[in-house]
């Protein structure tokens, strides 16, 4: 008896010791493969997984404007002409866009009224027209000019020997093409009307243009 419990006395601190468990543990950073922790999802309050949606960017974060108000150019085509025989008077404003440094485009609309005397006949003319136009610049101060337009012109012909009108009307196009200056956003350009339509509310021939925008 006394040797059994001798024996007992001898293996009792082995079997404490061996229950007892230790942990080695280092210091890793949250990002390191050897963490058990960086696969784990985080979690809400009530202890679900909470799912993280990466944040898509938008189209407008990516790309710039494509309309840019300050790019605005606006102009206006004014004509005045007074003669002892002869009035002409216009006015057509003009909407243009600066797309770069090389080439500007716009459109516009205008009205002509002009009545020319002549020895035996009296004409009067109402023009309504639109036209879209475009310039463009080779050099700092060189610019090169076109400008398709359709015209409406109502023309009424006075004899004056009989005192009568003959009226006519219909649609006449214009094709005008230039080339000159620019100053700022002033142009002064050698203009010529490739159509040459009988009732072109252009001169004949070349003539000098004056284009101004703001």
């Amino acid at each position: 008896m006394k040797k059994c419990s001798f024996l007992l006395l001898l293996l009792l601190p082995l079997m404490v010791s061996g229950q007892v468990i230790t942990y080695d543990t280092i210091r890793v950073s949250p990002n390191d493969e050897r963490n058990i922790y960086r696969h784990q999802q985080p979690q809400g309050s009530t202890g679900e997984p909470v799912s993280i949606t990466p944040r898509r960017r938008s189209i407008t974060d990516e790309r710039p404007a494509i309309f840019d108000k300050s790019k605005l150019r606006f102009g206006a085509d004014l004509g005045l002409s007074l003669s002892r025989n002869y009035t002409r008077l216009g006015i057509g404003p003009q909407v243009g866009y600066q797309f770069n440094s090389y080439f500007m485009a716009g459109a516009g609309i205008k009205y002509y009224y002009t009545k020319a005397e002549l020895p035996t006949h009296i004409i009067r003319n109402n023009l309504l027209g639109a036209n879209i136009f475009g310039y463009f610049y080779p050099a700092r101060f060189i610019t090169v000019f076109a400008q398709p337009e359709l015209n409406y012109i109502r023309s009424v012909l006075t004899d004056k020997a009989k005192d009568n009108d003959e009226l006519s009307r219909g649609m006449v196009p214009s094709l005008v093409v230039g080339a000159g200056l620019r100053l700022g956003r002033s142009h002064i350009t050698l203009n010529y009307d490739l159509v040459q339509h009988d009732n072109s509310p252009h001169p004949d021939g070349f003539y000098l243009g004056i284009s101004a925008f703001f």
